[in-house]
């Protein structure tokens, strides 16, 4: 289990390294709201990272991608490999968009969040929305489902990798709700920063986690061809 954990480390902060999903925490927080519906917003995030990765894996075990020289197994690393090629293509077009520094339109309208609104807008941010996050979720998918686990280890990986993935918005949340008061001197100059470099640490991500899963996916089909 804790090879697994480790092997899906890099895909997990890639998950956690997310500027707009951080930046709504902080408005939120800003906004006197981060102990309700930045709660609501963060188990949102992670209620959708747990429920994709269970349907991914359930998916993946009744293919058999469990077994090594399975055409399921295979399909797996071929498919990591062209999310690595999706990411690399979303790197170039985020670098084009650099000039840009504006919020996404919605985040004017988080004030207005019932908890249910920012639970499921919590959602949609963690994968639907998210180029970057849900191919991410998919390739962790995949490995989980080919790993030889248990069913309780399989449970466990999910959760933690998961809590990994929400990791960077747990920070602004708790400060939030320990210390509600400060939270405009602690968090404005890190959302401002933020904004202002969005695009620059998203063509990274994409650069970085792209190679990252081409180079696995590759290895993997080369381990197979070389015990075959």
């Amino acid at each position: 289990m804790l090879a697994v954990l480790a092997d899906l480390l890099t895909i997990g902060v890639g998950v956690a390294i997310s500027p707009i999903a951080i930046v709504t925490v902080i408005l939120l927080a800003t906004a006197g709201k981060g102990r309700t519906t930045g709660t609501a917003f963060v188990l949102g995030c992670y209620a959708f990272a747990v429920l994709f990765l269970t349907i991914l894996v359930v998916i993946g075990r009744a293919a058999r991608t469990d077994e090594p020289e399975s055409g399921a197994h295979i399909t797996v690393d071929v498919v990591e490999i062209v999310l690595g090629l999706i990411l690399l293509v979303l790197a170039v077009l985020q670098w084009r968009k650099r000039s840009s520094h504006e919020p996404p339109a919605w985040m004017a309208k988080l004030d207005g969040l019932t908890v249910v609104n920012a639970f499921i807008v919590g959602m949609l941010i963690s994968g639907p929305l998210s180029p970057k996050d849900l191919p991410l979720l998919v390739a962790a998918g995949g490995r989980i489902s080919q790993a030889s686990l248990a069913l309780w280890e399989i449970v466990a990986v999910i959760l933690i990798f998961s809590l990994i993935g929400i990791a960077a918005i747990l920070v602004p949340w708790i400060i939030s709700v320990i210390s509600p008061g400060s939270v405009e001197a602690r968090l404005s100059g890190v959302r401002t920063w933020l904004m202002a470099n969005h695009a620059v640490i998203m063509t990274l991500l994409f650069l970085l986690l792209g190679f990252k899963l081409i180079g696995a996916g590759v290895a993997d089909l080369a381990t197979l061809g070389g015990g075959s």
